[in-house]
This record gives C-alpha cells, structure tokens and sequence, in this order.
C-alpha cells in the first residue's frame, strides 16, 4: 500500500543555530520515519500563520503559540503537540483531550539553564553587577556596597525540578532555605535541609525569594500586595517562572517604596515588556527578555525529549512527558 510519512512541524522562537547539534536531532526523528518541516520564520506563529501550517500534521513541536478550539478545528491530522519547556498556559488541554490529542512537556530538559540563570541574576542583584557595570562606562569609577548571600535565608516558592537545583547551587553559602510547595518532596527536602512552610513563613523569613512554580488560572498573582507587604525591605525577589504568578503594580510599588530592596525578572504579565511599564524607570530591578531557559545545551535536551515524545506516541508508548493521559484512554 501507499505509505505516507508522518508529518512533524517545529515553530521555533529562534534560529536553530542556536541548539546544539540540532540538524542530527532532526536527521534522528526523520530516521524514526517521519517527514520534518521547521518553519522558517523562527518565532512562535499567530493563530493566522499557525492554521494554515498545521494541515496534514500529525505532530507539532510547540513553542509559545496559543493552541485553541478555534485552531484545533481546522488540525485535521495532528496527534500531539509536543511542547518545548514546562509550561502550557497557552494550550487548550480539555479542547487537546476530547480529540485525543496528546499533550507532551518536556520536564527536568531545561532545569539546569533556568536555575542557572536565576542564580547568576541574584548574584547580579545583590552585587549590583549590571548597574556597576553602567557607572563604570559612564567614567564613574566608585566604590559600590551590595548585600552578602552567605548565610542569609533562600526561600524558594514552587520545590520541583528548577526549584531543587536553585537550592543545590546555592547550597555551599550556608543559607538557610525554606520552601513552599502544595506537593512538597518532603523527603528531598528533609535530606537536603530544606524547611518546609506555608507560603506567608516564606515571605516573611526570606532574604532572597525565588519563585519556581509553574502558572495556572488559580495562581494568577500568587504574589500581590499583601504577599509583598510581608516582606523585609531587605529582601530581593528573582522570578524565572511566568509573569502572571506576579502581579506587577504591586510588585512596582513595593521597589518604588523600598519595602523591597531589588527584583531580577526575566517574565511579565505582558511579554515583550511594554514601553510604558513603570518598571522600565526603577533602578534596583534587573530586566530580562524570558530568556533563563536558553543555553545551547539545554535547548538540545529538550528538543531531544520533546522528539522522544513523539516517537513514543507514534510506537504506542506513553511518553514521558505526558499531561493528558485521558487524551489516550
């Protein structure tokens, strides 16, 4: 009979220059037995660009597109979407589910380039590094105070993959951590001398909070006015995770008033950042274009896994990345 191959199409954000090793990647899956299509604009699609691109595809490796009803119903031949990273505020899982669409993520592919990540912007804020940086070629050659991390308090809100390695990194300044979790590891953290607390404990005790907890409709400005208002004026807070978690007048009011010493963002409510966020005009707040999770290697694991994925789907398997197993049954 005639056989034809299974289509898979990849929107990237970004060239894929920028992933290590990413043409074997490709010529592993076309190997599997499928037809690959990399979309050349290289930039998460808009509902226009994404319908017509995904006729006759039976596997989409995602990135930040919106995947809906609307969009859905005009996928005639998909089978998975196969998201690259942990989040998927942006898809539709009921709307993926009732078609037997599956739904893959790509956990613990990323964790190190975010920790990493997070950690290198609390040294930056704590040490004033950016802002050094910028007086220094301004001619201003002065002495500049930051704050010192070593035995300080880590809080951490959100103790899964990046959260873990946030305070396995951080682990030899002799800080105290705390973290909340709803579904704390409790033994992870009980080898590890991590203490568990609720979330205001958190608040109140860290000098440096790090949120890692992933977005949903029910934590939308999980941290707000009252949340910020809990906390030392000493304290700096890094947000690696999503935008939506913080809500952003607050989190501004709190800089601009100095109950809080600093923030290092590299997400948003709206993202790019908008020209007219007050943010843009504070100096003891680092900005970042969502940016944490890019490393060449890192990037490569989750392509690696977000393919596995799909040759799991197609051979029958249940991936491991899988968030909607009802999808299948």
């Amino acid at each position: 009979g005639f056989y034809m191959k299974k289509k898979v199409l990849i929107t990237l954000s970004f060239p894929p220059e920028m992933i290590a090793g990413f043409d074997s990647c490709i010529s592993w899956l076309e190997g599997q037995g499928f037809e690959v299509v990399v979309d050349p604009r290289y930039q998460s699609l808009r509902r226009e660009e994404l319908i017509p691109a995904l006729k006759g595809v039976y596997a989409h490796v995602a990135s930040g597109e919106f995947i809906d009803e609307d969009v859905l119903s005009h996928a005639d031949s998909l089978k998975i979407v196969s998201r690259m990273g942990v989040g998927y505020d942006r898809v539709d899982v009921e709307a993926l589910s009732r078609r037997g669409i599956a739904l893959t993520i790509t956990p613990g592919a990323n964790a190190d380039a975010v920790a990493e990540y997070a950690v290198a912007m609390m040294m930056t804020l704590t040490r004033k590094v950016a802002y050094i940086d910028q007086m220094t070629r301004k001619g201003k050659w002065n002495t500049y105070f930051g704050s010192s991390i070593i035995g300080k308090t880590l809080g951490i809100i959100g103790l899964g993959n990046i959260g873990k390695r946030v305070a396995k990194y951080l682990s030899g300044f002799d800080m105290r951590v705390f973290a909340f979790d709803p579904y704390l590891d409790e033994a992870y953290a009980a080898q590890n001398n991590i203490t568990k607390a609720d979330l205001d404990q958190v608040l109140e005790e860290s000098d440096y909070l790090f949120l890692h907890a992933p977005y949903t409709q029910s934590n939308r400005h999980l941290l707000s006015f009252d949340q910020f208002a809990k906390m030392k004026p000493t304290a700096f807070f890094i947000n690696c995770a999503r935008g939506e978690l913080v809500d952003e007048q607050a989190l501004y009011a709190a800089l601009k008033n100095k109950q809080l010493a600093g923030a290092a963002l590299d997400v948003f409510e709206v993202e790019p950042l908008p020209k007219d966020s007050p943010l843009w005009g504070l100096d003891n707040v680092i900005l970042s274009s969502h940016t944490a999770g890019m490393t060449f290697e890192g990037r490569k694991n989750v392509i690696d896994m977000a393919f596995q994925n799909i040759v799991d789907i197609a051979n029958g398997v249940r991936p491991k990345g899988l968030v909607n197993p009802e999808a299948l049954d």
